[in-house]
């Protein structure tokens, strides 16, 4: 089966596109989800990553970022860290809810990304539309189905993802 990637730019709706999709899968869903907060008094966003369906925390045990427009500081031991925490039991649906550069020199982190996309029967992932190495072996994986997403298609594409999704699983 090949994994639904919804490729587009900052704010174009991913993630509530994913949102969407996930309420129609019966199966268990799992997965990985960043999420930014809003501006502190420095003018940087923080940047959390959790896992999918849990309690958020915010803390710096999580805090994979910071970023305002133009500027970014990563944190990669963060997203390498947090991989003891990603273990996806089999057979469900694996969601990885944004992918974007700040993983880029998080080697271990990124190894499970692409691992996961080796071996699970289904994920679907959110991915910014930026050249990285990263990002380019997630889009070209052999298993990958990319969808753009724009604000002009964004409404007709859960149609055609849930259509594909369907005829995929007999649902």
């Amino acid at each position: 089966m090949k994994h639904i990637i919804i490729n587009g730019r900052n704010g174009v709706g991913k993630s509530t596109l994913i949102r969407s999709v996930l309420e129609r899968i019966q199966s268990p869903v799992y997965g990985v989800i960043t999420k930014k907060e809003s501006e502190k008094a420095n003018g940087f966003q923080p940047v959390y990553i959790h896992l999918y369906g849990k309690e958020r925390q915010y803390s710096e045990e999580n805090r994979i970022g910071m970023c305002k427009p133009g500027e970014s500081i990563c944190f990669p031991d963060v997203f390498d860290r947090f991989c003891d925490r990603m273990r996806f039991p089999k057979n469900c649906v694996i969601v990885f809810d944004e992918l974007g550069f700040m993983e880029s020199d998080a080697h271990r982190f990124t190894a499970k990304v692409l691992h996961t996309l080796d071996e699970a029967p289904l994920c679907i992932c959110a991915v910014r539309d930026k050249p990285t190495p990263f990002l380019d072996a997630v889009r070209s994986h052999p298993r990958a189905e990319v969808y753009e997403i724009t604000e002009e298609n964004r409404n007709e594409l859960r149609a055609r993802i849930l259509a594909a999704l369907s005829d995929r699983t007999g649902d």
